[in-house]
């Protein structure tokens, strides 16, 4: 998946969609991680099913959802000071990935893994972020992504598949690019890619990626 198709992902989801304790010995609820910063906000979806933490100048902006699961689903972006769309959350998005792998295997780079324990999923997956790259094969441009992913990327064959399941029929997508539209070299890139985990950008982000959990 080139970085074209990565700006037009959100159209094609939207194609192929996505107790009280009665005793003193009962066990405590789980508790939701709370920062360490009392400057970030925590932010829930308008459907009460999922919560994060953002830090401070960063703006969560609510759009119109892009689900096709017939329970629904919510879309939002974040967005830094200056307007520029870091990420995107998506949820209630039904997908069936296939693709044709290609002759030559693509250059696939996982540059972070983080376990995310505290997102809990109705399929079972193991959910995780992940920060990594991707080099087709060719002149085909490279592309590097943030996201939450359930279980092991293979090989970037089906190009970044930047999907995490949720409830028993559907998942989403919480993501970003590094650089959109970046019009680098193939080297230069990369280069850049593998220099942004040493940014605070990227480690904010990854926290608050990773911050994802489920509010109910």
């Amino acid at each position: 998946m080139d970085r074209n198709s990565f700006a037009r992902f959100g159209g094609l989801l939207a194609a192929v969609v996505f107790l009280t304790s009665i005793s003193s010995c009962a066990a405590p609820p789980r508790q939701a991680p709370t920062s360490p910063d009392p400057q970030w906000s925590s932010y829930t979806t308008t459907d009460g099913s999922l919560a994060f933490e953002h830090p401070p100048g960063w703006e969560v902006l609510e759009l119109p959802a892009r689900a096709n699961d017939p329970a629904g689903g919510v879309s939002l972006e974040v967005l830094d000071g200056g307007g520029r769309v870091l990420a995107q959350l998506d949820t209630g998005i039904i997908t069936d990935l296939s693709c044709t792998k290609p002759a030559q295997p693509p250059a696939y780079v996982e540059y972070e893994s983080v376990p995310m324990p505290e997102l809990d999923s109705q399929q079972g997956s193991e959910q995780r972020f992940v920060y990594r790259s991707l080099a087709p094969s060719g002149s085909r441009n490279a592309q590097a992504t943030y996201a939450v992913v359930s279980g092991q990327q293979q090989g970037g064959q089906c190009g970044l598949f930047d999907f995490f399941t949720l409830t028993e029929s559907s998942g989403g997508r919480f993501a970003g690019e590094y650089a959109p539209g970046s019009d680098a070299s193939r080297e230069d890139y990369l280069e850049g890619a593998a220099r942004y985990r040493d940014t605070q950008e990227y480690r904010d982000l990854r926290r608050m990626l990773t911050s994802l959990r489920n509010a109910e």
